[in-house]
Formats: C-alpha cells, sequence, structure tokens
C-alpha cells in the first residue's frame, strides 16, 4: 500500500525483498498486535519490484535475501527501527 510517498507492506519475504534490493526501512507498525507493518520509503521501481517478486522472477543475491529476512524478523520481535 502506497501513502505520501511511503510503501508499507505486512509481508515478511516481500520486505526482506526490499531490503535487500536497497528500498529505505523508515519503520515497523507494531499498533496491530495480530500484524506488523514494515514502512519503506517509496521509490519508482518499487512497484516493479514488488510485481517481480509476487510473480516469481524476482532477481537477486539470495546471501543478501536470507541476511534481510533474518533481520526483518528480528525487527519483528524487537523494537528496533
Amino acid at each position: 500500500m502506497e501513502i505520501n510517498g511511503k510503501y508499507q507492506t505486512s509481508d515478511l519475504y516481500v520486505a526482506a525483498y526490499l531490503l535487500s534490493m536497497g528500498l529505505e526501512l523508515l519503520d515497523v507498525d507494531r499498533r496491530d498486535r495480530r500484524r506488523c507493518n514494515f514502512i519503506f520509503a517509496d521509490r519508482e521501481d518499487r512497484p516493479g519490484l514488488v510485481h517481480a517478486f509476487m510473480v516469481g522472477q524476482a532477481t537477486g543475491n539470495l546471501p543478501t535475501f536470507i541476511f534481510h529476512l533474518k533481520r526483518a524478523k528480528h525487527l519483528l520481535y524487537s523494537h528496533e527501527v
């Protein structure tokens, strides 16, 4: 979801992919105890990145993705950012 130059997603794997592609994470919204939202500074190429990820055409560095997946999981449970 895009709001005022920001993009948010509750999908952990999309968030990890966007992190691995260099999008800036601004915050993790934890107000809903059942679902957290990762909030990114939006970029022009973000819609294409999300689409490529969702249809299985994403490219990138797998070790970097795994690193950012672990980081995103950590951010869910810590109160960093």
